[in-house]
């Protein structure tokens, strides 16, 4: 067990590339080692999820590539133990291909056939001759009843237990034409069933036996044509119908997926133009609202995913343009009011400053003189012969102010304010002569 096990490793080693062998060892092996190797080379900076999906897609199928090759090298050498008459050795060997790959067709074939012979009590080339005859007639029968997959596979088991078996490798050349020529009627039979996928598969099984037959290609070419518009159809189909329940980016989505099967299809670009300048304006009047409302960030956002569905950028960029400029312009607005309103508070501080010191300095003088403020501001009553006095000047300037001797007028009226302060005539007479003079 121990030297099979050895032999294993050996062989794992001669079919990995030295390259591989020395990322394993640095990294410990596994996916995880290969992925830290992988982004060392700028592969792991990916961001989107799908290229990434994608990325670990083919390092899987790498990996069951390697395995594959793999295990093909060591059942080569499992037949080669068979072939030398170490029949449990090359079963040993089958059987721990089949522990990694339970579906190897090869390694399963001879794990069976030293099955058999180990079943028999000993392995003798009699036992070995007996089973192989029993194999090829078990071939023929199958051959004869028409059931040509299955003879074909268990005349492939005969020659790869003895390649050199002429009789056996005859009548396996003739069931490999026969099987070519059932794979490709049978496609035949599923194109004319409209079963299009069953019909390539055949015809592709037909095409791996016999490469070089142009009526096959011929057929192969035309139905894969056919698959491709069916399945453009299909994408089409269901592209219209999420555009008719209001799901216009499903719908988007799918006509891409219909001209990437079918990149030539005039109708899905047709469509498809049509549902890109349906989302772009939808995008652009979300917008122009937001615009509306002044939410002018939010605009920018609505226009420019409209981009990718857009045909006429530069008009998605005079929006931007405008909100940008609109935003600069009542950014520079609030400032200004900022500012006004900053003088205001500072004007209204500085004139409560002013009246708390006339406060003060008038609590102090009317603490000297032993009154109280209010008394110190009582002002002294006018006499009633001011008073007269004081509207007789008021009548004077009145006369002058009549024959628009302003500056006389203003003389008889500011004699009647000293005389009476509260003469409301004469301190509007003194406003009006401002306002005349100042408009001169």
């Amino acid at each position: 067990m121990k030297k099979y096990t050895l032999f294993l490793l050996f062989m794992l080693a001669a079919v990995i590339p030295a390259s591989a062998q020395q990322a394993m060892l640095l990294h410990g092996g596994g996916e995880e080692g290969l992925f830290l190797d992988m982004h060392r080379s700028g592969i792991g900076s990916v961001n989107e999820y799908e290229e990434k999906k994608k990325f670990f897609d083919m390092v899987k199928l790498e990996k069951q590539k390697l395995q594959d090759t793999m295990l093909d090298n060591i059942c080569e050498n499992a037949y080669k133990y068979y072939r030398s008459g170490n029949y449990e050795a090359a079963r040993e060997l089958a059987g721990k291909i089949l522990s990694i790959n339970s579906q190897h067709e090869d390694a399963k074939t001879l794990f069976e056939a030293t099955s058999q012979l180990r079943n028999t009590g000993s392995f003798t080339l009699e036992k070995e001759k007996n089973m192989l005859n029993e194999r090829f007639k078990s071939s023929l029968a199958l051959y004869q009843e028409g059931r040509i997959v299955e003879s074909y596979k268990k005349m492939y088991e005969v020659v790869k237990l003895s390649p050199s078996n002429i009789k056996a490798r005859y009548w396996f050349n003739k069931m490999r034409e026969d099987l070519c020529q059932y794979y490709y009627d049978k496609g035949l039979e599923l194109y004319e069933a409209r079963d299009l996928k069953g019909s390539l598969e055949n015809l592709y099984a037909s095409l791996m036996i016999k490469p070089q037959n142009p009526a096959n290609i011929e057929w192969i070419t035309k139905i894969e044509e056919e698959l491709r518009q069916q399945k453009s159809n299909q994408q089409l189909k269901q592209a219209l119908d999420d555009y008719s329940k209001g799901k216009i980016l499903a719908a988007y989505r799918g006509l891409q997926k219909a001209l990437e099967i079918q990149p030539g299809d005039s109708k899905s670009s047709r469509l498809l133009a049509e549902v890109k300048g349906e989302i772009e304006n939808g995008y652009i009047e979300n917008g122009k609202k937001l615009y509306g409302a002044r939410k002018y960030t939010s605009a920018i956002g609505e226009w420019n995913k409209a981009r990718p569905y857009s045909v006429n950028p530069d008009y998605l960029n005079q929006l931007v343009a405008r909100a940008k400029q609109q935003m600069k312009r009542e950014a520079a607005e609030k400032k200004r009011r900022a500012e006004i309103a900053e003088r205001r508070r500072k004007a209204e501080a500085a004139r409560r400053a002013k009246e708390a010191e006339e406060r003060r300095k008038a609590e102090e003088e009317a603490a000297q003189k032993g009154i109280s403020v209010d008394e110190l501001e009582q002002k002294p009553a006018v006499s009633a012969e001011n008073k007269s006095q004081a509207q007789q000047h008021y009548i004077e300037g009145l006369k002058y102010f009549q024959n628009s001797d302003y500056e006389q007028a203003r003389n008889s009226w500011t004699i009647a304010k000293q005389l009476d302060p509260e003469n409301d005539d004469a301190r509007l007479g003194l406003k009006r002569i401002d306002q005349i003079l100042s408009a001169q």
